[in-house]
């Protein structure tokens, strides 16, 4: 049996009561907003308005982790919901690139149907397909960030506190029925994505965590919620969720077409700027 502290304890019990206690309807005046903010920056910025079909639920379940951490920080930015939306936005886009294996952010990738491309309805036997982002786009969202005073140094943070709650979920999700990569993966769950990310923030906002001490205190719950469940901790959590909502998780599952086989984030921190010399993070 598992040894966990009592800190362990307090923060994976914190955990699964704000999974268990969220309330379907509780971000819903967020939500509009938020869709708001993303059609207006869609149009000004002209980027690909897929960007906000295939993360806006990403964004609205991120963006209170976001905002907490920066607090937490105590980093001088202006926290305006629609900077903050940007942000999000920016570290979801690149967090794709990586996990999508699409680094180099080309705007045309291949396509899952391979080896038999020509049966494929997704590509019509091309074997390749739009890549939801660009390298084009991504460098858009970074330049307006920048006249905003958000430098890629933030970026580059909140991109790795995202690639550590990938690593969270995938913990979670290992004894499930859920095939979870990554945090990409989750955004096709919205149903447990939306209870999943609020409790996050939750435990980000009651133990004061920031962007160096979420990822060590992610592992830390992962190993006392798998301590209390030990089996099937997510099948266990989304039972309640339906209970609750009166939703079947499973018929809300999204296509989210992700560019190439997802490969695995290793332990160690990627180097954001290494994008096949297309550095598309750099520090101011």
């Amino acid at each position: 049996m598992n040894v966990i502290s009592f800190r362990q304890y307090q923060m994976s019990q914190s955990f699964i009561k704000h999974v268990e206690n969220y309330q379907l309807n509780e971000s819903d005046n967020q939500s509009s907003v938020v869709d708001s903010i993303l059609k207006g920056l869609s149009k000004d910025l002209k980027f690909n308005y897929a960007l906000v079909f295939t993360f806006g639920a990403g964004i609205k379940a991120m963006f209170p982790i976001v905002e907490n951490l920066i607090k937490n920080e105590n980093i001088n930015i202006d926290l305006a919901t629609e900077n903050i939306v940007l942000l999000t936005l920016a570290s979801l886009s690149i967090t794709y690139l990586e996990e999508s294996n699409n680094r180099s952010g080309d705007k045309k990738v291949p396509c899952q149907c391979d080896p038999k491309p020509e049966n494929c309805e997704i590509c019509n036997g091309t074997g390749m397909v739009d890549s939801v982002v660009s390298k084009e786009d991504a460098r858009t969202i970074l330049e307006e960030l920048k006249l905003r005073g958000i430098g890629n140094g933030i970026v580059r943070k909140v991109v790795a506190c995202f690639k550590s709650v990938g690593k969270f979920l995938r913990m979670l999700f290992r004894n499930s029925t859920y095939v979870i990569s990554g945090l990409i993966d989750m955004l096709g769950y919205t149903m447990i994505l939306m209870p999943t990310m609020n409790a996050i923030s939750a435990v980000v906002g009651e133990y004061n965590l920031n962007f160096e001490t979420l990822p060590g205190n992610l592992l830390s719950i992962a190993a006392g919620v798998g301590t209390f469940l030990t089996k099937n901790i997510f099948n266990l959590l989304v039972t309640k969720i339906k209970k609750k909502t009166n939703i079947d998780v499973d018929t809300k599952h999204l296509d989210i077409p992700v560019a190439a086989k997802p490969y695995e984030i290793s332990d160690g921190d990627e180097d954001l700027e290494n994008l096949k010399g297309n550095s598309l993070i750099k520090e101011q």
